[in-house]
C-alpha cells in the first residue's frame, strides 16, 4: 500500500506540475530486456511504466488516476533472462489490451499469458526454445489465487500458446 501511494503521489505531482511523466519515473518506452518496448490499452492509450520493488511479484498492471500503468519489480526481473523479462512485461501489457484492469475474470492470467506469446512469437521476440527455457524459472511456482497456474501447468499452457497460430491484437507497435 505504501509503495502504491508513493507511485500516485510521483505521478500527481508530475501532471499538476504539468512535466513530462518520464521524469517522474513513469516511462513511455521501458527498456526490457535490453529491447525498447511499448504497449497501448484497449482504448489506444499509451500504457506508462514504472518501476518498484516489493511489488511482491515480477510486475503488476493498474489504472492510475485513468492512467494505465505497468509497474515491474527491478530485483526481480535481473533474475530473469531477458526473453522471460519480456514476457512479463507483456503479460502485464495483455492485461491493459484485454480489459483485465477494468473488467477481470478467473481466465485473465492464462489470457494474459496466451495473448503475450503469441504476441512475442509474431513479433520475432522469443522462439519456442526461448519460451522452453522458461520452464526452470516457473518450475517451483505454486500458482496464485488471482489465476496463474502452477509452474509445471503454466508452462505446458505457454508452449500450447506458442504452437496456437491464432491471432492477438497488436498493442506495441501503435
Amino acid at each position: 500500500m505504501k509503495k502504491l501511494v508513493v507511485l500516485l503521489s510521483a505521478f500527481a505531482a508530475a501532471l499538476l506540475a504539468g512535466e513530462d511523466a518520464q521524469a517522474e519515473g513513469l516511462e513511455i518506452t521501458p527498456v526490457v530486456g535490453g529491447q525498447p518496448m511499448r504497449c497501448r490499452d484497449f482504448r489506444g492509450v499509451i500504457v506508462r511504466t514504472t518501476l518498484s520493488t516489493d511489488l511482491g511479484d515480477v510486475g503488476r498492471a493498474q489504472i492510475i488516476t485513468r492512467i494505465p500503468v505497468i509497474a515491474l519489480d527491478p530485483d526481480r526481473l535481473r533474475t530473469l533472462p531477458p526473453r522471460m523479462q519480456i514476457f512479463f512485461y507483456m503479460h502485464e501489457c495483455a492485461h491493459h489490451v484485454l480489459g483485465h484492469t477494468i473488467s477481470p475474470t478467473k481466465a485473465s492470467e492464462n489470457e494474459a499469458d496466451c495473448w503475450s506469446i503469441k504476441y512475442g512469437r509474431e513479433a520475432g521476440l522469443f522462439s519456442r526454445i526461448d519460451v522452453e527455457g522458461f520452464g526452470p524459472h516457473l518450475a517451483d511456482s505454486k500458482g496464485s489465487p488471482f489465476g496463474h497456474l502452477p509452474g509445471p501447468q503454466r508452462q505446458e499452457h505457454l508452449l500450447q500458446c506458442f504452437d496456437d497460430r491464432g491471432e492477438t491484437q497488436s498493442a506495441f507497435s501503435r
